[in-house]
């Protein structure tokens, strides 16, 4: 393949795809993230009293699972999920908002909220090799909080996974940041939409999910769920999963979705770990706001492996130069899920 210049989907954003420089799996030689030892870990079971008290819990409780809290004098043991706020928060949660600007200087207080959501008491419990209850139940974990935390006007779910990637301790766990403004790029992504609609009297990512299926960046499928390469990949070996029903929030997942997308994670991290030799990346949930009518978004998930370097060209002009084709990454993440 020569070399191109992509446009996203529906974004003013462009990739360049460096076919004539192109990497495969094995010309990243990675090493597994560094671990953080299972004895000095806070996330780790008998290490509880080292976090703030937890705002969510999942208990075992006859077969099933029941929710709890701690309180300032005691921490829960024997849990199965565990919600705390982050110690040292981005945003802290206050009542009030004041806005102060003028024509160059715009500023709001730094009000929201910052929670780690500690996804396995086993400390290397991660979605490319964790248990698919336990996936289920840190799914089901997102939808409380995201709930929980509805109150503001946007909540990202977000995971980093490796030092390299932006994680500080190596046990098995996501993050989830509140904020009191709609952040730009989903913005852009809800503008994109509307505009879409309003053309083409159909959601641009329903199509993206027809158009892809059957192209060469197809990754997986199950009954709910989908995963494809982007055409216009940032990221070598980025993938993205989609619901194939319309829904703009995870709230709208049902009982079947919830286990489709858990299966859907477990083999798409499964394959990148073995054909990357578990590499960094992070990943983000991009949802609809918690307020307004946003039905013309379609949620989706978005992974990010951290393999190269965004350096000069990239931060200096806006563009992207991606070194793996989206067809050669889905190929490779494709061939390697029948392992798993």
């Amino acid at each position: 393949m020569p070399n191109e210049i992509r446009k996203d989907y529906i974004l003013d954003r462009w990739v360049i795809i460096a076919s004539e420089r192109a990497k495969r799996p094995t010309d990243y030689s990675g090493r597994p993230s560094e671990r953080t030892e299972a004895k000095t870990c806070p996330f780790c079971p008998g290490n509880e009293r080292k976090t703030p008290p937890a705002v969510l819990l999942y208990l075992p409780s006859d077969g099933g699972i029941k929710r709890a809290k701690d309180s300032d004098g005691e921490r829960v043991k024997n849990w199965l999920v565990r919600c705390i706020p982050n110690l040292y928060p981005a945003l802290s949660p206050r009542n009030s908002i004041s806005l102060v600007e003028d024509d160059l200087h715009r500023r709001s207080d730094g009000v929201g909220a910052h929670e780690v959501l500690i996804e396995s008491p086993n400390h290397d419990e991660h979605p490319s090799n964790g248990r698919l209850e336990q996936i289920e139940l840190v799914v089901q974990a997102y939808l409380d909080r995201l709930k929980g935390l509805s109150k503001w006007e946007y909540v990202s779910i977000f995971r980093n996974h490796g030092k390299e990637a932006g994680a500080s301790l190596s046990h098995a766990h996501s993050q989830i940041m509140a904020t009191p403004m709609v952040p730009e790029r989903i913005s852009d992504e809800l503008a994109a939409c509307r505009s879409w609609l309003e053309k083409k009297d159909a959601c641009p990512y329903c199509e993206i999910i027809e158009a892809e299926r059957s192209s060469p960046r197809f990754i997986f499928e199950n009954e709910s769920f989908i995963a494809f390469a982007p055409w216009a990949s940032v990221y070598p070996f980025e993938f993205w999963l989609l619901p194939k029903k319309h829904q703009h929030t995870l709230l709208q997942l049902d009982e079947r979705g919830k286990r489709d997308f858990s299966r859907a994670l477990r083999m798409c991290f499964g394959s990148l770990a073995t054909i990357l030799n578990d590499p960094p990346y992070s990943y983000g949930f991009h949802i609809a706001p918690t307020r307004g009518q946003h039905e013309c978004f379609h949620w989706h998930l978005e992974v990010y492996p951290k393999l190269s370097i965004q350096a000069g060209f990239e931060n200096s002009t806006g563009m992207f130069i991606n070194v793996t084709p989206p067809e050669v990454a889905a190929q490779s993440l494709r061939e390697s899920l029948p392992r798993i």
